[in-house]
């Protein structure tokens, strides 16, 4: 992807004197004291987050405001929040030194597995047969497969990260022994309606906030504008525009984006045409 064209062209359908920025996400972020959040149309709401854990950190080295990449100081940037001008869209650039990879993101309950609501043991998994054939297709078609989960079941204490290990250890054993692999898992144990302090958290890797992806693209140098995310409800549709997303519509939840429904047999031509690494 043109990195430089996407956000121009992004930038075109914003107002004027608007600045687009592109963020990242850090679990231990030391580096920055302060850091953004972004609504569902990647306008910067909040600029003054301290847990790294819950806000992005600003890409200096992109920035652009009307048709032109700029160079960005604290003086623009609090100018444009101030007027409610200021944009962000989470960003992953590869490395060009390194092999580039493209992922098939998979939600787990109701893709992966059967969603029967705060699945925390593995007498309740009940796998999805379906899928077996898409993940071995991916791998096929050099995909790195992972899998993305939001585990609020953890903050509420319904069941511990342990049980959430346990749980995730038993599905890829049982999609191996069927020959599909899955690459890793990555999973959010984070709610702001916890009870209990250590998970009460407005976190930025709870989907559809874009920090699993970002922090699963740093390990496995992803290009998101390669790769997809198979979801079954509207938070699976997650804060990067480039990135594709296909959602199977399942009697758990009515999805309102109803453009990005499409049946399971259909997932496989989108992996097709899929280009880097075949």
């Amino acid at each position: 992807m043109n990195i430089d064209k996407f956000f121009l062209d992004f930038g075109g359908k914003l107002e004027k004197d608007s600045v687009l920025v592109g963020l990242d996400f850090n679990i231990e972020d030391n580096d920055n004291n302060k850091f953004y959040s972004i609504d569902n149309d990647y306008r910067i709401v909040k600029n003054d987050i301290e847990n790294s854990l819950s806000g992005y950190s600003i890409l200096n080295k992109f920035a652009y405001k009307n048709n032109k990449k700029i160079n960005i100081d604290e003086e623009i940037i609090n100018n444009a929040f101030e007027k409610k001008l200021l944009f962000g869209i989470p960003l992953y650039i590869p490395n060009q030194n390194k092999k580039i990879n493209k992922a098939l993101f998979l939600d787990r309950d109701g893709i992966l597995m059967e969603d029967l609501g705060y699945v925390g043991s593995i007498d309740r998994v009940k796998i999805k047969k379906e899928f077996i054939d898409i993940v071995k297709y991916a791998k096929e078609k050099c995909f790195i497969t992972i899998v993305a989960t939001n585990q609020a079941g953890v903050s509420y204490g319904y069941y511990s990260e342990e049980e959430v290990q346990k749980v995730h250890k038993y599905i890829y054993e049982e999609y191996k022994k069927l020959g599909a692999l899955i690459d890793d898992f990555y999973y959010c144990p984070y709610h702001i309606k916890s009870e209990n302090k250590k998970y009460n958290i407005t976190s930025a890797m709870r989907k559809p906030e874009a920090g699993m992806h970002l922090l699963a693209s740093k390990k496995y140098n992803i290009d998101l504008s390669e790769s997809f995310m198979i979801g079954d409800r509207d938070t699976d549709i997650i804060k990067i525009p480039y990135l594709k997303t296909l959602l199977i519509e399942t009697p758990a939840y009515k999805i309102i984006n109803r453009e990005k429904i499409v049946e399971t047999k259909d997932i496989y031509s989108y992996l097709e045409y899929s280009k880097i690494g075949d």
